[in-house]
């Protein structure tokens, strides 16, 4: 739910708490009945009466349309901590999020055409406990879906190697196109 949808839903529910009040307050004759009598044909008598009506029916439609609608990503959610890879005789194993991140950030790195890369690893259910999504600069010159393709590929290829993971999910995104080289540290791969 987004903020304007909290924002709503926060003034909905502090009118309906006031009006709940004030209903508990007849309820329970605390309000004489020439006093509320009175106010009651004052508040219909005005315009603003028929506004805020309007305005209630309106913020319930935005909030029943909330209710009803799906997002894809609400099944993700950033993963941190440990990923479980397995359960067996030895033991649990269990990898922790950064080295992931690790694993893949080099991996994509060493792509021709890949100019910097940053991955981020999520949760998800189902027989694969993870799936990525990897930010990549790409070189100027370079066809964004090969490069692309054979980020997957490598990513896919150190994740099976390393962790013993087959087919992770991967969703490469272009960040920018640059022609320039960054300046980068050497790493053994």
């Amino acid at each position: 739910m987004g903020i304007i949808r909290r924002l709503i839903l926060l003034f909905y529910v502090l009118t309906v708490l006031a009006v709940s009040l004030v209903c508990a307050g007849v309820c329970l004759k605390l309000i004489p009945p020439n006093v509320r009598q009175k106010e009651l044909e004052f508040i219909i008598a005005q315009p603003e009466t028929l506004a805020v009506l309007i305005a209630i029916i309106v913020a319930s439609l935005i909030l029943l349309t909330a209710v009803f609608s799906r997002s894809g990503n609400n099944a993700l959610s950033i993963a941190s901590g440990d990923v479980h890879l397995e359960q067996g005789k030895p033991g649990e194993v269990k990898v922790a999020v950064p080295a992931i991140v690790d694993v893949v950030e080099r991996a994509a790195i060493i792509i021709n055409g890949v100019r910097e890369a940053e991955a981020v690893v999520y949760k998800q259910s189902g027989d694969m406990p993870i799936k990525i999504q990897l930010t990549i600069t790409l070189g100027q010159g370079f066809s964004a879906p090969r490069v692309s393709e054979a980020a997957v590929e490598s990513i896919n290829n150190s994740l099976r190697t390393t962790l013993e993971l087959q087919n992770v999910p991967v969703e490469v995104k272009v960040r920018e196109v640059t022609h320039a080289i960054t300046e980068r540290d050497k790493r053994v791969v």
